[in-house]
């Protein structure tokens, strides 16, 4: 029979799809798109952090799904006001209910972080928020020994540290010149 050097526990199985997704959903170019791929790999994020016994932020990872699943659409309507208002509230009475000192504190400012980036109607702003949420997270990650969700973190921060220079450097591209015709005249020729 072959044995593995370590044994690999559900929480191994869960960390390591979601990380799978964290992979995936920051190459995502459009904002819809970042936001699916945020619910669906915080679902797989909230079984790990149950089975490493970090309830803070596996509740706090279902608020990233309600979020992400109302921030979806382009409009503002006032059924996904009201959805992702109710989340802000819902991060305090999480950290308060499941308190476990310093993981719940910085599971709690990386969720504020990243409620601001997904309610935001702009993809650079949206990274840039994400980043913050992100030096959260990995601290989180950290105390509550989850390499799956540390390497999550680095991969999403890096990728989404590459679109935004993309970003920033299309922005900031000059306009481009018309390109010369050969066959105009040059200025003062008259035609013959």
């Amino acid at each position: 029979m072959l044995s593995l050097p370590l044994p690999v526990t559900a929480a191994d199985a869960f960390g390591a799809a979601a990380f799978a997704g964290s992979c995936l959903w920051p190459l995502m170019k459009k904002r819809r798109a970042l936001l699916a791929g945020q619910a669906a790999t915080n679902l797989m994020f909230i079984t790990h952090y149950v089975l490493l016994g970090a309830h803070t932020a596996a509740a706090l990872c279902l608020l990233v799904v309600a979020q992400a699943l109302a921030a979806l659409p382009e409009g503002r309507s006032r059924w996904q006001t009201a959805i992702f208002a109710a989340t802000v509230p819902g991060v305090a009475a999480i950290a308060l209910f499941t308190w476990s000192g310093l993981p719940s504190a910085l599971s709690s400012l990386g969720i504020t972080f990243s409620t601001l980036a997904r309610w935001q109607s702009d993809a650079v702003r949206m990274r840039i928020l994400l980043l913050v949420a992100g030096g959260f997270w990995v601290s989180h990650n950290a105390l509550v020994m989850s390499p799956f969700a540390m390497a999550s973190d680095a991969f999403c921060a890096a990728a989404n540290l590459l679109r935004l220079r993309g970003a920033l450097r299309r922005e900031e591209a000059p306009a481009a010149v018309p390109a010369a015709n050969a066959n105009a005249l040059p200025s003062g020729a008259a035609a013959a």
